[in-house]
């Protein structure tokens, strides 16, 4: 089953400093002072677009959101489709063009995998080495890529564009077995800002279908 965007965007904000761990002294620098800001990090506001191109046919597909963040499992994830709102217990799914929320324990959501998860899967999997440095929107990065060492795993390779100077991921890009790729753009990324805390609750459309599944 295909992961939603949101969820995808959400383990990849939270988890990068997590799987991270496996990566040889190179890049111990680089690690430390991701893991020093976003872990240390209570609150989050991004700005994503994510890009997914087919190796096959060379064919791409886009679509832009925004995340917020708060604590271990409170976020709010906001696409033109779709809505995904957690209060750390339970789990709102809004479709915008179904009109339909479904309702569920956050516990009880396995395709959310949430940190805690797949926190053991990415370090037991992935080894990182350090790649380079380039350029993302005119923002010095170090290049950070993963690779999985068993190599039975969906997404064997990972690289991970970071900041040189705010120490936060400015892009993603994930590499499949099939060589098909999904990237990731971060953008307005702003670390400890005021959230509401209504903004992590989620309250139900007039009219629309409610599933709920607790």
């Amino acid at each position: 089953m295909k992961i939603d965007i949101g969820q995808k965007l959400f383990i990849i904000w939270v988890l990068f400093p997590v799987f991270v761990f496996g990566a040889d002294i190179s890049s111990q620098k680089v690690i430390h002072n991701v893991e020093e800001k976003l872990i240390s990090a209570k609150t989050a506001k991004v700005k994503f677009e994510e890009i997914y191109i087919w190796k096959l046919t060379g064919e791409k597909q886009s679509l832009k959101g925004e995340l917020f963040l708060k604590g271990k499992d409170q976020f709010r994830i906001t696409t033109e489709d779709q809505i995904i709102v957690s209060d750390g217990k339970i789990l709102w799914t809004y479709s915008k063009p179904s009109n339909r929320v479904l309702i569920d324990k956050l516990s009880n959501s396995k395709d959310t995998l949430l940190p805690r998860q797949i926190l053991f899967q990415y370090t037991r999997d992935y080894t990182a080495r350090m790649g380079g440095e380039e350029k993302i929107s005119g923002k010095p990065c170090y290049l950070l890529i993963f690779e999985t060492a068993t190599g039975d795993v969906f997404i064997p390779r990972v690289k991970v564009w970071v900041d040189k100077k705010e120490w936060v991921p400015r892009k993603v890009e994930q590499t499949d077995l099939n060589e098909n790729r999904t990237i990731y753009l971060l953008s307005e990324i702003e670390i400890g800002i005021s959230l509401n805390k209504d903004m992590f609750k989620f309250v139900v459309p007039k009219g629309a279908e409610v599933i709920d599944l607790r």
